[in-house]
Order: C-alpha cells, then structure tokens, then sequence
C-alpha cells in the first residue's frame, strides 16, 4: 500500500506535469497561429520558449519516473496506473492523471498539426524558388523518401 507522503509526492509531480503540459500546449498553439502568418521574430522566441518548456516537462518526468522506480514500479503509463490504483482515496489522482494524459495528447496532435504547416510552408518555398530556377511540375520525380526532386536536365533563367 502507498503511504500517504509518497502520494502527495506523487499527485504534486502529476499537478506539474499538467500545469507544464497545459502550458506547452498553449505555446504549440500560438506557434501555429504564427506558422499561418509568415516567420518572424516572435516565432523564434517562441521555439525558445517551446524549447524551455520541453526540458521543464523532461526533468518533471525524470522525477515521476524515479519515485515510481523506488517504489517499484514500472515508469510508464502502466506502472503510473498501478500506483494509482494503489493509492487509498485515488479519485482526485486519477482525475488529474487523466486530464495529464489527455492535454498530452492535445499536445502531440498540435504539434503533428504544426508540423503539417511546416511542410507546407516548406513545400511553397520549394515550388516558389523551382519557379524561379525554371523547373515545371513535369520536370519532377521523386525521391526514396517521397520527396519530389527535379530532373537533372533544368531549364534555369540563369542559363541561355
């Protein structure tokens, strides 16, 4: 049975964890909005931002992950959910372990749906300077990975 400090323990990582979680998706987020428009100034600082709260959530992680090591549990979502279920009075930890993995899961479809907007940011770029460099659409083929590439034979404004 867990003892009540080391609940506490564990619902204050959790508490965190959802705070840090909530937080990163509020950034995915603006991120986003940011994508739509063109990159600037602001979505740089952002990344950074991104980038801090990522390490704060990894470190919180590390955290549940070795209390639940030393009490013998396995750090993953099943070993979390066997200390759960463990815990004397574990409705308000389950609940907060639920909204944890829900607003996880909101931040891996923000950051998929972000990713999508890279791409096609990417993708617009490419076509834009393919234009520029006289490649058409025909003049493609594409690569192992899926990539489209352009012929060898180009027809560049830079050549007569």
């Amino acid at each position: 049975m867990i003892n009540p400090q080391q609940q506490m323990s564990f619902v204050r990582i959790v508490q965190i964890e959802a705070e840090l979680s909530q937080q990163l998706l509020n950034l995915l987020r603006q991120e986003f909005e940011l994508l739509k428009s063109s990159p600037s100034k602001k979505l740089e600082e952002l990344l950074g931002q991104k980038q801090q709260q990522l390490q704060q959530i990894e470190q919180s992680v590390l955290q549940h992950n070795q209390l639940l090591g030393s009490l013998g549990f396995t750090p993953d979502r099943k070993g979390t959910e066997a200390f759960i279920q463990q815990c004397p009075d574990n409705a308000a930890l389950q609940e907060q372990w639920n909204q944890l993995t829900s607003r996880l899961e909101a931040c891996q479809k923000q950051n998929e749906i972000n990713g999508g907007a890279v791409q096609l940011n990417q993708h617009q770029v490419a076509h834009a300077l393919d234009v520029l460099r006289g490649f058409a659409n025909s003049d493609k083929t594409y690569g192992p990975e899926g990539e489209s590439r352009p012929t060898s034979s180009s027809k560049s404004l830079g050549k007569a």
